[in-house]
Formats: C-alpha cells, sequence, structure tokens
C-alpha cells in the first residue's frame, strides 16, 4: 500500500508527528511518503493519504486547507484520514470539549470524508532517541491488543498510526477481515 503523509507547515510539532505516523506506518509494511503540504503536488498514485495541520484559530492553517480544496476531488476517491495539532489539547477534558475541538476540522469534513481523525496535544510528541527493541515491542503490544492506557497516552500519535493502519488495510482491501485489534 503506497500512503502518503503531508503536514502544513515545514518545521514543528506538527512535522514531528507526522513523521512519527510515517514511521509506525513504515514499520508495519506500508511504503510511505513523507512530504510538506507546499511540496506535495498530487496525491495521484497513492492508495490513501494522511493529512494533518496545526490547529490555528479553531481551524486548520490556511496551507492545509488550500491543499484539501485543491486535492478535493482525488481525496473523495481514496481513503484518507486526518491529524490535527491542538496545543492546548491537554487541558481539555470530557466529552463538552471533545464537541468543540471536532469542531475545528468540521470545514474539512465538509469538503471530504475522513476514515479516521487524530487530534493530538503536541505534548511529549517531539523525537527521541528509541532504546533498541523498543518500536517492535511496543507495534508487538498494539497488535496483541495488550497496550497499558498509560502507554497509550504517552504514545498517543503511534497507537493512533498503527490503528489507521489496519484500518486502511482493510478499507483498501489489502488486509484481514478480522477485526482491528484494540479497537
Amino acid at each position: 500500500m503506497k500512503i502518503l503523509v503531508t503536514y502544513a507547515g515545514s518545521a514543528g510539532v506538527t512535522s514531528s508527528v507526522a513523521y512519527r505516523i510515517a514511521r509506525v506506518m513504515t514499520g508495519l509494511g506500508a511504503e510511505v511518503t513523507l512530504l510538506p503540504m507546499s511540496g506535495a503536488r498530487t496525491v495521484k498514485g497513492f492508495s490513501a493519504v494522511v493529512a494533518g495541520s496545526m490547529e490555528q484559530g479553531r481551524g486548520w492553517l490556511p496551507e492545509a486547507m488550500e491543499f484539501v480544496r485543491v486535492n478535493q476531488a482525488l481525496l473523495k476517491k481514496k481513503p484518507l484520514a486526518l491529524f490535527t495539532v491542538i496545543p492546548a489539547l491537554g487541558s481539555e477534558k470530557g466529552a463538552e470539549s471533545r464537541m468543540v475541538i471536532m469542531q475545528y476540522t468540521a470545514h474539512v469534513r465538509g469538503m471530504v470524508h475522513p476514515v479516521s481523525e487524530g487530534f493530538f496535544s503536541g505534548e511529549g510528541v517531539r523525537e527521541k532517541k528509541a532504546e533498541p527493541g523498543e518500536r517492535s515491542r511496543f507495534k508487538l503490544r498494539i497488535l496483541l491488543g495488550l497496550l497499558k492506557e498509560s502507554e497509550s497516552r504517552s504514545h498517543e500519535v503511534e497507537t493512533w498510526a498503527a490503528r489507521l493502519h489496519e484500518k486502511l488495510l482493510q478499507v483498501t482491501g489489502k488486509g484481514a477481515s478480522g477485526p482491528l485489534h484494540g479497537a
């Protein structure tokens, strides 16, 4: 499966989230192209797209909205997942806050229909050096559904990416037809 992971902006937390998503999906066997939206000229040739932006003014960055507008017709025809980095998310709690946060991407969902959405605080997202074998053990715990809730929160991006990978395999018909692990 060939996946485009793209993000608005060229540096910072959003690019770190995109990198971590791409790394997990590559580790799970996908062919991944990671590009800032400014460098992603087309979504043609990809089986699926994962697109993300930093939240700004309770919505996506203008660059991200333009990417969706320009590619809208093609994005409607293939599996699309969205991720949004919301710096204040760490302080948000409860269902009411979740409803407010979902409004941040309502304008995007009005143009395309994502198969999944991830909302990340950006806390602890910066890349850190992994211990030897740590990623393999983490992936195995995700796939076996053995991930503890505290681990899931500290690895929220990786957990979402691994579950998204399984979902994309099912949606594109390239995966097992069994249930999603941990879903």
